[in-house]
Protein backbone atom coordinates (compact mmCIF):
# COMPACT_ATOMS: atom_id res chain seq x y z
CA UNK A 1 0.00 0.00 0.00
CA UNK A 2 2.79 2.44 0.71
CA UNK A 3 4.11 2.09 -2.86
CA UNK A 4 0.80 3.24 -4.34
CA UNK A 5 0.56 6.33 -2.16
CA UNK A 6 4.12 7.40 -3.01
CA UNK A 7 3.57 7.35 -6.82
CA UNK A 8 1.05 10.26 -6.90
CA UNK A 9 3.33 12.38 -4.67
CA UNK A 10 6.30 11.76 -6.97
CA UNK A 11 4.21 12.71 -10.02
CA UNK A 12 3.04 15.94 -8.35
CA UNK A 13 6.60 16.82 -7.40
CA UNK A 14 7.81 16.11 -10.96
CA UNK A 15 5.02 18.13 -12.57
CA UNK A 16 5.79 20.99 -10.16
CA UNK A 17 9.34 21.11 -11.52
CA UNK A 18 8.00 21.10 -15.07
CA UNK A 19 5.70 24.05 -14.32
CA UNK A 20 8.56 25.91 -12.64
CA UNK A 21 10.80 25.27 -15.66
CA UNK A 22 8.13 26.58 -18.05
CA UNK A 23 7.66 29.74 -15.96
CA UNK A 24 11.41 30.39 -15.80
CA UNK A 25 11.77 29.81 -19.56
CA UNK A 26 8.87 32.19 -20.26
CA UNK A 27 10.49 34.92 -18.15
CA UNK A 28 14.13 34.47 -19.18
CA UNK A 29 13.69 33.27 -22.77
CA UNK A 30 12.46 36.42 -24.55
CA UNK A 31 15.13 38.84 -23.23
CA UNK A 32 17.90 36.35 -24.00
CA UNK A 33 16.51 35.67 -27.48
CA UNK A 34 16.11 39.38 -28.25
CA UNK A 35 19.70 40.07 -27.17
CA UNK A 36 21.07 37.20 -29.28
CA UNK A 37 19.11 38.26 -32.38
CA UNK A 38 20.26 41.89 -32.09
CA UNK A 39 23.87 40.81 -31.58
CA UNK A 40 23.58 38.64 -34.70
CA UNK A 41 22.33 41.68 -36.65
CA UNK A 42 25.38 43.67 -35.57
CA UNK A 43 27.67 40.76 -36.48
CA UNK A 44 26.10 40.70 -39.96
CA UNK A 45 27.16 44.35 -40.42
CA UNK A 46 30.69 43.36 -39.40
CA UNK A 47 30.59 40.37 -41.77
CA UNK A 48 29.46 42.61 -44.64
CA UNK A 49 32.44 44.87 -44.01
CA UNK A 50 34.83 41.93 -43.79
CA UNK A 51 33.50 40.64 -47.13
CA UNK A 52 34.54 43.85 -48.89
CA UNK A 53 37.96 43.77 -50.54
CA UNK A 54 40.80 45.62 -48.87
CA UNK A 55 42.77 48.22 -50.80
CA UNK A 56 46.28 47.34 -51.90
CA UNK A 57 48.98 47.65 -49.22
CA UNK A 58 46.31 47.30 -46.52
CA UNK A 59 45.93 44.66 -43.84
CA UNK A 60 43.08 43.84 -41.50
CA UNK A 61 44.15 44.16 -37.85
CA UNK A 62 40.88 43.56 -35.99
CA UNK A 63 37.12 43.74 -36.32
CA UNK A 64 34.20 44.21 -33.96
CA UNK A 65 30.45 44.63 -33.83
CA UNK A 66 28.06 46.15 -31.33
CA UNK A 67 24.31 46.36 -30.87
CA UNK A 68 23.13 49.06 -28.44
CA UNK A 69 22.15 52.70 -28.25
CA UNK A 70 25.61 53.90 -29.21
CA UNK A 71 25.32 57.57 -30.13
CA UNK A 72 22.64 60.21 -29.79
CA UNK A 73 19.72 60.66 -27.45
CA UNK A 74 16.47 58.81 -27.03
CA UNK A 75 15.60 55.17 -27.33
CA UNK A 76 16.43 52.77 -30.12
CA UNK A 77 18.97 50.21 -31.18
CA UNK A 78 21.92 50.84 -33.45
CA UNK A 79 23.97 48.18 -35.19
CA UNK A 80 27.65 48.92 -35.75
CA UNK A 81 30.31 46.92 -37.52
CA UNK A 82 33.91 48.10 -37.64
CA UNK A 83 37.30 47.06 -38.99
CA UNK A 84 40.66 48.23 -37.75
CA UNK A 85 43.04 48.33 -40.72
CA UNK A 86 46.65 49.30 -41.28
CA UNK A 87 47.32 51.01 -44.61
CA UNK A 88 49.79 53.14 -46.53
CA UNK A 89 46.82 55.04 -48.02
CA UNK A 90 45.38 58.23 -46.53
CA UNK A 91 41.90 58.41 -45.02
CA UNK A 92 40.69 60.31 -48.11
CA UNK A 93 42.08 57.64 -50.46
CA UNK A 94 40.58 54.85 -48.37
CA UNK A 95 37.17 56.57 -48.30
CA UNK A 96 37.31 56.96 -52.11
CA UNK A 97 38.15 53.25 -52.42
CA UNK A 98 35.15 52.22 -50.31
CA UNK A 99 32.85 54.71 -52.04
CA UNK A 100 33.69 53.02 -55.33
CA UNK A 101 32.76 49.56 -53.99
CA UNK A 102 29.41 47.91 -54.52
CA UNK A 103 28.32 47.86 -50.89
CA UNK A 104 25.45 45.51 -49.98
CA UNK A 105 22.21 46.75 -48.46
CA UNK A 106 21.91 50.11 -46.79
CA UNK A 107 25.45 50.18 -45.44
CA UNK A 108 27.31 53.45 -45.58
CA UNK A 109 31.00 52.88 -45.01
CA UNK A 110 33.09 55.59 -43.35
CA UNK A 111 36.82 55.74 -42.70
CA UNK A 112 38.47 57.58 -39.82
CA UNK A 113 42.11 57.76 -38.70
CA UNK A 114 42.28 55.72 -35.51
CA UNK A 115 44.61 58.28 -33.93
CA UNK A 116 41.65 60.61 -33.52
CA UNK A 117 39.36 58.06 -31.90
CA UNK A 118 39.23 57.13 -28.24
CA UNK A 119 37.14 54.19 -27.01
CA UNK A 120 35.50 53.63 -30.38
CA UNK A 121 31.77 53.83 -29.67
CA UNK A 122 32.16 51.86 -26.48
CA UNK A 123 33.55 48.80 -28.23
CA UNK A 124 35.86 47.90 -25.36
CA UNK A 125 39.12 46.24 -26.29
CA UNK A 126 38.82 47.25 -29.94
CA UNK A 127 40.36 50.70 -29.70
CA UNK A 128 40.80 51.68 -26.07
CA UNK A 129 43.54 54.19 -26.84
CA UNK A 130 44.28 56.38 -29.83
CA UNK A 131 45.65 54.19 -32.61
CA UNK A 132 49.06 54.43 -34.15
CA UNK A 133 49.76 56.37 -37.34
CA UNK A 134 48.69 54.45 -40.43
CA UNK A 135 45.77 52.68 -38.75
CA UNK A 136 42.19 53.47 -39.65
CA UNK A 137 38.74 52.43 -38.55
CA UNK A 138 36.36 51.46 -41.33
CA UNK A 139 32.84 51.34 -39.94
CA UNK A 140 29.22 51.06 -41.00
CA UNK A 141 25.82 51.25 -39.39
CA UNK A 142 23.31 48.58 -40.29
CA UNK A 143 19.66 47.73 -39.94
CA UNK A 144 18.08 45.58 -37.26
CA UNK A 145 15.71 42.64 -37.45
CA UNK A 146 12.58 44.64 -36.68
CA UNK A 147 10.73 46.85 -34.27
CA UNK A 148 9.92 44.19 -31.67
CA UNK A 149 13.58 43.27 -31.23
CA UNK A 150 14.64 46.91 -31.13
CA UNK A 151 11.95 48.02 -28.69
CA UNK A 152 12.41 45.29 -26.10
CA UNK A 153 16.22 45.21 -25.91
CA UNK A 154 17.19 47.10 -22.74
CA UNK A 155 20.49 48.17 -24.28
CA UNK A 156 18.53 50.52 -26.56
CA UNK A 157 17.11 52.56 -23.68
Amino acid sequence: MSTRSQAPKARRRFSGWIVLGIVVAAIVGPPVTITLVNDASARSVESSLRALPLPERTELVDSTSRAAKIVGNGNGMQYLGALLIRSDESAVELQAFYDAQSIPGDLTVAVAPSGRLNDFHGAGGFLDEPGEAGTFVVYAWGEGPGEVFEEFDLRGH
